[in-house]
C-alpha cells in the first residue's frame, strides 16, 4: 500500500515534541539554581565591603581637597592683599553674616575672611564687619575634623604667607577622619601644606 503524503497540518506539528524536549533540557535544575545563588552571595560578601571602602576613601579625599583649597585661598589672599586672612570653624554658615564659633567643630563648616584686627575672629573692625571671602560646608556628614592645639579654632595667614595660630607661628595640623580613612593636613610655619594619608584610630 503506497504511503500517503503527509498533510501540511501534520508536518506543522511534528516539531512540537522536539521543542518541548529542548525547553525541558535547557532549564536550570534546583541544584544548579542553589549553587548559582550561593556563588552570587559569596561574591557580594567580598565586593560590598571593598566598595564601601572605596566610597570612604573618596569622601576623605574630597573633604581634604575642600579644606585645603580654603587654606590655600586664605594664604593667597593674605599675600595679595597685604593683610591677615583667617580660616575659622563656624556653624553659622546659613546666617546673613556668618561668624566664627569656638564651640563649633571643624566638620560643621568654616569661613574665610580678611582678619583686619588679627584676632582670629570675624567681627566689626573700624565700624564695618570684616570682609568675607568664602563659606565652606563639608561635603561629608560622617567626617570628624580635629585641629591640634595651635589650630584648634582657626588658621591665620599673615601678609607674607606665613601661618599663625592660637599659640604661635610654629605651624600645626588638621586631621580629617572618615571611618578608618585619615588625611592629615600639615601646615608648615611658612604656610605651605602637605597632605599625609593614614588610618584613624
Amino acid at each position: 500500500m503506497p504511503n500517503r503524503p503527509q498533510s501540511a497540518t501534520t508536518r506543522r506539528y511534528q516539531w512540537i515534541p522536539a521543542l518541548r524536549s529542548m525547553v525541558l533540557t535547557s532549564g536550570f535544575t534546583l541544584i544548579e539554581l542553589v549553587m548559582t545563588i550561593a556563588i552570587a552571595a559569596v561574591l557580594l560578601s567580598v565586593a560590598v565591603p571593598s566598595f564601601q571602602s572605596v566610597i570612604r576613601t573618596n569622601r576623605a579625599a574630597s573633604l581634604t581637597n575642600e579644606l585645603s583649597t580654603a587654606l590655600q585661598l586664605a594664604r593667597s589672599e593674605a599675600v595679595s592683599r597685604g593683610k591677615t586672612v583667617t580660616v575659622c570653624k563656624s556653624n553659622h554658615m546659613a546666617d546673613v553674616s556668618p561668624t566664627c564659633n569656638a564651640a563649633a567643630s571643624w566638620q560643621d563648616g568654616w569661613i574665610v575672611f580678611v582678619d583686619d584686627d588679627r584676632n582670629g575672629s570675624r567681627d566689626a573692625s573700624g565700624g564695618t564687619t570684616e570682609t568675607m571671602l568664602r563659606v565652606g560646608q563639608p561635603s561629608s556628614d560622617t567626617a570628624v575634623i580635629t585641629g591640634d592645639a595651635n589650630f584648634a579654632n582657626y588658621v591665620s595667614y599673615l601678609s607674607d604667607g606665613r601661618s599663625d595660630g592660637i599659640n604661635s607661628q610654629d605651624g600645626g595640623s588638621l586631621i580629617i577622619c572618615v571611618a578608618e580613612q585619615q588625611r592629615t593636613i600639615e601646615i608648615a610655619p611658612t604656610g605651605r601644606l602637605r597632605i599625609i594619608p593614614g588610618t584613624c584610630p
